[in-house]
């Protein structure tokens, strides 16, 4: 019995524009007014995540940072785990000419390491490190951004081996060839918090189904009641799926499902 739905946001619920459809806003709403727990799960800072969706109001949890943090729709903090400062300036010494930027993301705003133009109120772009550090709230997690992405699994190795607390894994979507680095604390990752909500709600891990298409969705699409990768997801995350979509991101794969699936309302 499906009690709360998760979804991830690029490459899932949001389409190719980076919107959430009306379609799938009013869907999802509807199904949170009658008692389902709708949560995003998303590799976003909060601020971001509840930009891109209008505000959220069809979802009763985010969990951003890529399982770093979890909020009520309200923005409180229901759990959070936080990188220590002086570890984030170590990490800094990996910047070099193949590094493209360096970005260390806060609840409201990420300070990115690097020579590029501001375009995004909620993202300062500066080359001083000491600023960043001094101006920073708690920093949840951060994104190392290759030129050349041949690079990216000696830059994983050497990060895991070097920083032991933290947890450093190689990301993808399923709309790009891209690939970067995340970095946050060692016990963080999507499912792991939802795990923590589940307890937190007296739901069963039977009872959660969840939607994803990138890396860092395997976790969660493999061990959550029903895992569902999205048609467009990338072939390792339909791997571990128990089941596919029929439509893609682009066309409301998860509400499309999810009205199949839910009959009785």
């Amino acid at each position: 019995m499906i009690k709360m739905i998760v979804t991830d946001l690029d490459g899932t619920l949001l389409n190719n524009n980076r919107k959430v459809s009306n379609k799938s806003k009013e869907y999802l709403k509807y199904l949170k007014d009658n008692g389902y727990i709708i949560v995003i799960a998303t590799g976003r800072i909060y601020a971001l995540a509840m930009d891109v969706t209008d505000g959220a109001s069809f979802a009763n949890y985010i969990i951003a940072d890529s399982g770093a943090c979890i909020y009520d729709i309200s923005g409180n903090k229901i759990f959070k785990n936080v990188i220590d400062k002086e570890l984030i300036k170590n990490i800094f010494k990996y910047y070099n000419d193949n590094c493209d930027s360096i970005d260390i993301c806060c609840k409201d705003k990420i300070y990115e390491y690097s020579n590029k133009i501001n375009l995004n109120n909620k993202i300062e772009v500066t080359k001083d490190i000491n600023y960043i550090l001094s101006n920073s709230d708690e920093v949840y997690h951060m994104s190392i951004y290759l030129k050349d992405s041949a690079y990216i699994e000696k830059l994983e190795d050497s990060l895991t081996r070097e920083f032991p607390t933290l947890n450093s894994i190689i990301m993808q979507h399923s709309f790009s060839n891209k690939k970067w680095i995340e970095i946050f604390p060692k016990e963080c990752s999507k499912y792991n918090s939802i795990k923590l909500l589940s307890e937190y709600l007296n739901i069963s891990n039977d009872d959660v189904i969840a939607f994803g298409d990138g890396l860092n969705d395997i976790e969660m699409i493999k061990n959550c009641g029903c895992g569902v990768a999205l048609n467009n997801a990338l072939d390792e995350v339909k791997k571990e799926s128990d089941d596919i979509t029929e439509y893609d991101n682009d066309n409301d794969g998860v509400v499309n499902y999810l009205m199949n699936k839910i009959k009785d309302k």
